[in-house]
Formats: structure tokens, C-alpha cells, sequence
């Protein structure tokens, strides 16, 4: 499974995704930027849920509790301040992002077809399938957060006291991939149980990239 995580990855690298190649080439202005993480802000608020459901559907009180402490994080374990929604508001906010239109954000374009994914596949796809998805989209964004770090302070669009949420990402993220796959590791000798988690971890790795991709 580790091997298929690391093609996956390897066939989709972060630098060169036409994001971050404008990103990197000066080609997206601080505006531009501006409206493509205006726009991300709905896929964070939402990513919690489709986990909810996730949770629920699973038997064992080990695997359920790994993705109830992955949701616990998101919600900024009980300090609803550092829930992952209010650190990008803050972030948005120090990016320039005038606080009503923060406010009055709703899903719209790539981050409503991400969220309707996501729960489309946690609520009706196998189980195996919808957990290695969630634990692919944690562990590219992992990535993603400290390429994205690494451009924005170069272009000195941000302290890096503002970047709070994608910090947090970039260590946190890796940790909760690890518990995703955690779960469905064992299931991967199984034939048809590995057929699903491909198709999963293939999926999670396709929506973060493209969600990206599809800001601009």
C-alpha cells in the first residue's frame, strides 16, 4: 500500500500542478491568490463532516476513534478559536480579505464539487474506499501546506506569524494520513478490499490536486 501511496504522489508532484506553477512564476497576482483561497475557504469549513460520516459507519471503537481525534483537530480540540475554519478566517484576514466577505463566503465552484464528492463517497461508497480518500487528501495537503508556505513568504504576501492554519497543516496532516491508513492497512491483502482502497486513495489523491488545479 505504501508504494501505491508513494506512485500516486510521485505521478502528481506538487511543483509542477498548474497551481502552483503560476504560483511559483509570478504568473497569479496577490488579487488572483487572494480569490482562490477566498474560494478554499468552503472546503475547509466542510471537510469535517464527511468524516462524521465516516465514523459512523465504522464497527471498531479503535478505527472510529482514530477519525473522531482527527475530527477533535479540526475542531481545534475544544478551543474553537483554533478550529481549522476560524485559523483560515484568520489567515484570509491577513491576507487582506476584507472580514464581511469572509462572512458572507458560501461553497461555490471546485470547493462545492469537492465537498459534494467527499460526501457522496463517505455516505455511499465502501467504507475502505471513502477512508483512504480522506487519508490521501491529509497526506498530499501536508505537502501542499509547506510548498504553499514556502511561495507565500518568498513573495512576502504574509508573515509567517499569519500562517498559522497552513503551518498547523503541515505538520498535523501527516499525522492524520497516518491514522486513515492505519485503518485499511490490513485490508490491503484482501483482493477485493484492496480494489476499494486503490479506488480510494486514487480518488483523495485526484480531488486535492485538482481542487487546486481548479481554483484558477
Amino acid at each position: 500500500m505504501r508504494n501505491f501511496i508513494l506512485n500516486l504522489k510521485k505521478n502528481s508532484p506538487v511543483p509542477e500542478q498548474p497551481f502552483f506553477v503560476d504560483l511559483k512564476n509570478g504568473t497569479m497576482s496577490k488579487k488572483k491568490f487572494k480569490e482562490t483561497q477566498i474560494c478554499f475557504l468552503g472546503a475547509v469549513l466542510f471537510f469535517s463532516r464527511p468524516m462524521l460520516v465516516l465514523a459512523s459507519r465504522l464497527e471498531s471503537y479503535i478505527d472510529r476513534n482514530i477519525v473522531l481525534k482527527n475530527i477533535f483537530d479540526e475542531h481545534g480540540n475544544g478551543q474553537l478559536e483554533r478550529a481549522h475554519g476560524n485559523t483560515f478566517r484568520t489567515y484570509l484576514l491577513s491576507l487582506g480579505v476584507k472580514d464581511d466577505k469572509i462572512r458572507n463566503q458560501k461553497p461555490f465552484g471546485p470547493a462545492m464539487a469537492f465537498n459534494e464528492t467527499l460526501m457522496h463517497t463517505a455516505t455511499h461508497r465502501p467504507k475502505t474506499l471513502g477512508i483512504g480518500m480522506i487519508g490521501m487528501i491529509e497526506y498530499r495537503y501536508a505537502e501542499i501546506s509547506e510548498y504553499l508556505i514556502r511561495q507565500v513568504l518568498e513573495k512576502r504576501w504574509i508573515n509567517k506569524n499569519n500562517l498559522a492554519h497552513y503551518l498547523l497543516h503541515e505538520e498535523l496532516d501527516t499525522e492524520h494520513a497516518e491514522g486513515f491508513f492505519k485503518i485499511i492497512e490490513s485490508s490491503w491483502n484482501n483482493p477485493d478490499q484492496k480494489k476499494q482502497i486503490k479506488k480510494g486513495l486514487t480518488l483523495g489523491n485526484d480531488l486535492i490536486i485538482n481542487l487546486y488545479n481548479n481554483l484558477l
